[in-house]
């Protein structure tokens, strides 16, 4: 009698779906607890920006604001922001000063904030409710503290969408696991081991068309016995399965190479995806901000110390603006309409247009592109934006001036476009990381650090390349190498 064995499609679809569950518990753990604290972070830090002007607008001392000043028409604007559940103001003696909506009166978190001047953020023990805590200073001392108090239904709303979501898909993959992994196995590994047993019966008999040498489940284990009774008719086959076996082995090297190559794909994909997605969710709320920003800039003019707090934010959030649209351009880049395209043309254009925006003030331009130069086929458009971030950068590398050349060579099959400046040049160990996304050199506020991660994803839509050189002291040079027609 025969002990009893599952099937190899078992054992395999089995394992596979172990794994599986297992892996996806421990990313749902991850990625819910991720999702959870980039979204109370957020809400907290908007709570914070929030509650700092309503400290800003009070009057000194700290009293209730005069019925229709701005500190007035701010706090009734607050109320009505999304979420909105309470607000608390208190003087560094523990006196209410505002309270709207706020019954709780004061808590040691409060306190200590008054103590402390550190200024915090918790989430109710429920967790339906946020809550941001700041001091308020009139020249350097705390004269009081400040609480807000603002739902997190819709954060938590999210959070529920976001674990539906992931629960759908994981039940999908493992439906897609059960019913399309038995049918390849059936197909790939079953059916074959089947008719190979078949064949080591004929081949008992003398019939030399087959070898085989496996182990294992229910299928492998009968094949595996019939092959104990051929291994003397089979030994002069040996070199024939070792290369047979090769064989297999690079077909499974290439298929995984191929499987990489597309799971890295799928990832780029996905990281495109959750750039642009992010960029949008940043944009909505900084759209708010930017304009609350101008209208009290235009109620504060006289002021002129608010007046300038509002100048810095405006100037901070417009640089958030700048990098949220850099990541746009980064995550979703123009389909390439490719067209013939000549170097010297492009480059006199490119020169014309930013000399008469005052770009290159104080610098010697130089353009080097002889008229036997080969014309390119790429996207001009895409070309001249590229080319346009390079210049920039060589102008900003050069902010007492200096020479700025832009040359254009033949090498072999390939046309180099070259941006060289006798700038502040670049140290060895920033060289393989200038065109990572959101690296720069520049002082915080000058750059984004997407401009020449940009670049590279166009060089590569255009077909070409792009590469840098530099040294401190001397200057940069940037190649872009796109093959000519």
């Amino acid at each position: 009698m025969k002990p009893f064995r599952f099937t190899l499609t078992f054992h395999i679809l089995a394992s596979l779906s172990a794994l599986l569950v297992l892996t996806w518990i421990l990313l749902s753990l991850i990625s819910f607890k991720t999702a959870e604290n980039d979204l109370y972070l957020m809400k907290g830090e908007e709570g914070k920006s929030l509650l700092a002007s309503v400290g800003d607008l009070l009057p000194r001392p700290l009293t209730a604001p005069p019925p229709g000043s701005a500190a007035d028409r701010y706090l009734a604007q607050l109320t009505k922001w999304k979420g909105y559940a309470g607000l608390l103001v208190v003087r560094d003696n523990g006196e209410t000063v505002v309270s709207i909506k706020d019954k709780r009166g004061g808590d040691p978190q409060l306190y200590s904030v008054l103590l402390g001047g550190r200024p915090g953020f918790q989430v109710s023990r429920d967790g339906r409710y946020g809550r941001c805590y700041a001091p308020i200073t009139d020249g350097g001392q705390i004269v009081g503290a400040g609480r807000l108090t603002f739902s997190l239904a819709t954060e938590q709303q999210r959070l529920k969408e976001q674990r539906q979501l992931l629960l759908t898909y994981f039940t999908l993959d493992f439906l897609l696991l059960l019913l399309f992994g038995s049918y390849l196995l059936s197909r790939s590994v079953v059916v074959p081991i089947r008719r190979l047993l078949s064949a080591t019966g004929r081949i008992a008999a003398g019939d030399l068309q087959g070898t085989v040498n496996v182990r294992g489940s229910t299928e492998v284990a009968e094949l595996s016995n019939a092959f104990n009774l051929m291994v003397m008719a089979l030994r002069e086959k040996q070199e024939e399965v070792e290369e047979k076996v090769a064989s297999l082995n690079r077909a499974n090297a290439e298929l995984r190479e191929a499987r990489n190559e597309t799971v890295r794909s799928e990832k780029m994909a996905s990281v495109g995806l959750l750039a642009a997605g992010m960029a949008h969710e940043i944009g909505t709320p900084l759209a708010a901000v930017m304009g609350y920003t101008d209208i009290l800039a235009d109620e504060l003019s006289s002021d002129e110390e608010k007046s300038d707090y509002l100048r810095r934010i405006g100037e901070e959030t417009r640089r958030i603006d700048r990098i949220v649209r850099g990541l746009l351009d980064f995550s979703r880049p123009r389909p390439a309409v490719r067209e013939e395209v000549e170097v010297r043309s492009l480059f006199e254009n490119i020169v014309e247009l930013l000399g008469t925006q005052g770009v290159l003030k104080q610098l010697e331009v130089r353009i080097e592109a002889g008229a036997a130069l080969p014309d390119i086929r790429a996207d001009r458009h895409q070309l001249e934006q590229l080319l346009i971030n390079l210049i920039m950068n060589a102008r900003d590398a050069m902010p007492q001036g200096g020479t700025l050349s832009l040359i254009g060579r033949s090498d072999g099959d390939e046309v180099l476009m070259e941006v060289r400046d006798t700038g502040m040049g670049m140290p060895p160990e920033h060289l393989p990381l200038v065109f990572d996304p959101f690296f720069t050199t520049k002082e915080p506020g000058k750059g984004t650090g997407l401009g020449l991660a940009i670049a590279a994803r166009i060089a590569e839509s255009c077909g070409g390349r792009i590469t840098v050189q530099s040294e401190v002291g001397k200057g940069s040079s940037f190649v872009l190498r796109i093959p000519h027609i």
